[in-house]
């Protein structure tokens, strides 16, 4: 398995699996036929998910999760090929699921923006400021090369070195063990070493 292939997984299990109780709801609406259990669906929908290879790209996991349910009920209609004037009225009195987070979620990602907030504030100096104005502003590289008088590639490595940082601090979070900090190597450490200059 590659290194994208378990990326994608851990995104899978993150975003799309919670969704699973409210996709069940949202497949019932499509199975008052009887000939359609909405387990299937479900899983049906899941399995393109995963499957899909721009999964990186997908802003909102809830929405495309109930967009690839709701294609795959439309799939399953038009393999049947007969109809019934009440299926294809159903279809078109379906709404969208809703797709406002509960409040669990919206704790969840307060809590997550925080801890993201205290990372990017323990990168040294200018990898902050790189790593702010590529994924707060949008700059391309190319822009904070020139709006910071550094090179491309200095750009670049500034915002690897960021997001490398930002990702292990994340995914350390959650972690009940203490994980050993070698202060000569990490940013935490090189910042206070700077502070001291």
């Amino acid at each position: 398995m590659t290194a994208d292939d378990e990326e994608r997984r851990a995104w899978f299990r993150r975003e799309i699996l919670p969704l699973e109780p409210r996709l069940l709801a949202y497949a019932r609406k499509f199975c008052r036929d009887g000939e359609t259990d909405p387990e299937d669906l479900v899983h049906d929908a899941f399995t393109r998910v995963i499957a899909c290879k721009t999964w990186r790209e997908i802003t909102n996991p809830a929405a495309f999760a109930s967009r690839t349910l709701r294609n795959v009920a439309f799939d399953g209609l038009r393999r049947r090929k007969v109809l019934t004037i009440t299926a294809v009225a159903d279809f078109e009195l379906i709404g969208g699921m809703d797709e406002t987070p509960g409040p669990e979620a919206t704790l969840v990602s307060r809590d997550e923006l925080r801890q993201l907030r205290e990372a990017i504030s323990e990168l040294p100096t200018q990898c902050r400021r790189v790593f702010t104005l590529r994924k707060v502003y949008s700059l391309s590289p190319g822009e904070i090369a020139v709006r910071m008088g550094l090179s491309v590639s200095t750009v670049e490595k500034h915002l690897i070195k960021g997001l490398r940082y930002c990702s292990e601090k994340l995914g350390r979070a959650g972690a009940t063990q203490a994980v050993r900090i070698d202060e000569g190597r990490s940013w935490a450490g090189k910042r206070d070493r700077d502070a001291k200059r």
